[in-house]
């Protein structure tokens, strides 16, 4: 009995940290995705300016 309690208690740890993760990369990517558009509004702005 013990072992089919550690067996599903590894599941529920393995979902969780799972979830936790795929939540860090979709924040990790949506940053990136933010700084990315910001930086190239940036270069746009500057570029008709600077020539």
């Amino acid at each position: 009995m013990k072992g089919v309690l550690k067996i599903v208690l590894a599941i529920i740890i393995i979902v969780v940290a799972w979830k936790i993760l795929k939540g860090l990369i979709g924040l990790a990517i949506g940053v990136a995705l933010a700084g990315l558009v910001v930086y190239g509004g940036m270069k746009l702005l500057e570029g008709p300016r600077n020539g």
